[in-house]
């Protein structure tokens, strides 16, 4: 996996070369949403409130339906202690980069029959601070130092404020079923740093922010019930999104301008039957799902409009064991409306004033098996079927975007994406070696992508949506090595190449070709020093090369920056310790990032093409463990 950045308060997954619209995030296995049209729209969710994430690489689209075209990442929300009083954490982090606090408590707790959980979090950071190098903008005396970028040193404009919270309460019947009520909260503002010129003062004042406010709050009824054969897990989702930005130049101290306001309220049933061996099968999981949401547009600039979306689906995924062959197949039908609509849209476009509805049924299904060559090698391969639906957004968008520094123009007449998704695998597991390689190709029928139209709107490109056939290839090599009791060696590699089928375009935003070495050190220690631990990893980035038309690709032209990126290593160390202080055991760990503080922009920052990618950052980290 890597990452789409934007400073350090944005992060959006990439899967195997996809990102955005076609990876499915998914809370407790029920699809949500953050409006993730945006390069820059990160996940509303915070990773110290879940359990943990899973992580399904491929078109998952059999499961979760549209948007899981990609894959999908599926996070849990943290378990109910049911059988302790109380059980818990707190933690303390700072971050020297942008001077970041992240004080936050979690706890749980049960009596047996009742139990709830709680947590809650505060990050608040300031501008991040890049290695101080030479800036083009103003201009140095000469012009082969066109490329240097526009801002080095600290950033303005990179700062943001969140607190986001979890609680949920918990009850187990006479029968060992178990039903929990959970509501959480994302609340965030955030600025951007903007491109010169990219708001209301000439080049020569100096960087100009854009501000954003985001606000998410989701209610979720959960239960699992046994009846004889069957697994019963019905799940209701209430999920309320909104999101606020600025104009041009307008940071977030200025408040809110009433420029882009954009909310939904998005309403999810899902019932997954679970069963053991029926009919010659195993075992495997049957479901319908419907999701309805409804999308308002206030701002004074339209971009994405209002509308409805609507969609029912059955799904069937099933597992079946043949000596040393398990296969696993799904299949499911969607049936997809959306429709946008000027009645909520404040400003709206022709094109939303005109619009139809547009309706998809689609079929998707998928044929896996992993075979057991010996006790230790095995290899999978797996063939799925995914589609994606076009968004309000593709459909429909018309106006300033300023986080991507364009002019945005939708498509109504867009078609679904589908895709054929094949890959292979051989896995070796032993007591000290644990290796994996894979490779795959995915064809995406009706690809949507961003084209530049050659045109220019105040001094900024206009990017339309356009569509056409594409492919993905790529390969993935992990292996991890257990050296002695105290010293584990790992290394990973991946590269993938998208084209158009079309003409050969490059695809955007895919991840730099990459390899990764690193060892862990866990040495005994029966001292005040316990649990000793350490990392080190060297990473390496290859050379790449912006497609055409993507994101912040205009920088390649403009009189600074560049969207294309060079080759660049990064080292990062990481220690800690377990002491015990008073009886309480404490976990205190530091990491360094960036430890050599490289000037580097790496390819899916969203910055890169008129700033440096953050410098050092040393990490502190304080948990305290309490009850249980």
């Amino acid at each position: 996996m890597n990452s789409i950045s934007t400073g350090n308060s944005v992060g959006k997954p990439v899967i195997r070369g996809l990102s955005g619209e076609r990876i499915k995030i998914l809370s407790n296995g029920v699809g949500v949403d953050h409006q993730q049209y945006g390069v820059r729209h990160m996940p509303t969710t915070d990773t110290f409130l879940i359990d943990r994430a899973e992580v399904v690489r491929g078109a998952s689209s059999v499961l979760y339906g549209s948007s899981a075209l990609g894959g999908a990442i599926n996070l849990l929300p943290p378990g109910i202690a049911w059988g302790r009083p109380l059980e818990g954490e707190t933690l303390t982090r700072y971050s020297t980069n942008n001077g970041q606090w992240d004080p936050g408590v979690k706890a749980s707790g049960g009596n047996g029959t009742l139990g709830y959980s709680f947590g809650i979090i505060r990050r608040s950071a300031g501008n991040i601070e890049t290695p101080d190098e030479p800036t083009y903008f103003p201009p140095p005396p000469a012009e082969q130092f066109r490329d240097a970028p526009a801002y080095t040193g600290r950033l303005g404009f990179t700062g943001f404020e969140q607190v986001n919270g979890d609680f949920a309460l918990g009850y187990r019947d006479d029968s060992g079923g178990e039903w929990t009520a959970r509501y959480a909260r994302y609340s965030d503002e955030h600025n951007f740093l903007l491109p010169p010129p990219g708001g209301n003062l000439p080049p020569a004042a100096g960087e100009e922010g854009i501000g954003q406010y985001i606000d998410n709050e989701q209610i979720e009824l959960a239960g699992e019930k046994q009846a004889g054969n069957i697994t019963w897990k019905p799940n209701l989702l209430w999920q309320n999104n909104r999101r606020r930005s600025n104009a041009a130049g307008t940071p977030r101290v200025a408040g809110f301008d009433h420029a882009i306001d954009i909310e939904f309220d998005q309403y999810t049933a899902r019932l997954e039957a679970q069963h053991g061996p029926v009919l010659g099968l195993d075992g495997g999981t049957v479901g319908i799902e419907y999701v309805t949401k409804d999308q308002v547009s206030r701002g004074t600039t339209q971009l994405s409009p209002g509308g409805t979306i609507d969609n029912a689906a059955i799904f069937a995924f099933e597992e079946k064991q043949l000596g040393g062959l398990l296969l696993q197949a799904g299949l499911r039908y969607d049936h997809h409306e959306i429709e946008g609509e000027a009645s909520k849209t404040a400003n709206p476009s022709q094109s939303v004033i005109d619009a139809e509805p547009h309706h998809f049924d689609v079929v998707t299904g998928s044929l896996g098996g992993i075979y057991s060559l010996t006790d230790r090698l095995s290899v999978a391969a797996n063939v799925g079927r995914g589609f994606r639906a076009p968004t309000l957004f593709e459909l429909y968008v018309a106006g300033q975007h300023g986080g991507v520094a364009a002019f945005q123009r939708g498509d109504s007449s867009l078609e679904e994406e589908t895709s054929l998704n094949t890959d292979l695998s051989l896995r070796w597991v032993s007591e000290s070696l644990r290796a994996k390689a894979t490779i795959y190709r995915n064809v995406i029928d009706n690809y949507t992508f961003l084209r530049d139209t050659g045109q220019a709107m105040n001094g900024l490109p206009v990017l339309a949506y356009d569509q056409a056939d594409a492919e993905l290839i790529g390969a993935e090599l992990s292996i991890e090595k257990d050296v002695n009791a105290w010293l584990t060696l790992n290394a990973a590699a991946e590269t993938v190449n998208g084209e158009r089928r079309d003409n050969d375009d490059e695809l955007p935003l895919l991840p730099a070709d990459n390899v990764r070495l690193g060892a862990t050190f866990t040495p005994a220690s029966d001292g005040w020093l316990r649990a000793p631990r350490g990392s080190v990893t060297v990473r390496y980035y290859a050379a790449k090369d912006a497609a055409p038309g993507e994101l912040f690709a205009q920088f390649d032209g403009a009189p600074f920056g560049t969207a294309s990126t060079d080759g660049y290593f990064l080292v990062d160390l990481g220690a800690g310790f377990s002491p015990q202080i008073a009886g309480q055991t404490v976990h205190l760990d530091a990491a360094v990032h960036n430890l050599l503080d490289t000037d580097y922009r790496g390819f899916l920052d969203t910055y890169k093409g008129y700033a440096l990618s953050p410098g050092r950052d040393i990490r502190l980290t304080a948990r305290i463990p309490f009850g249980g």
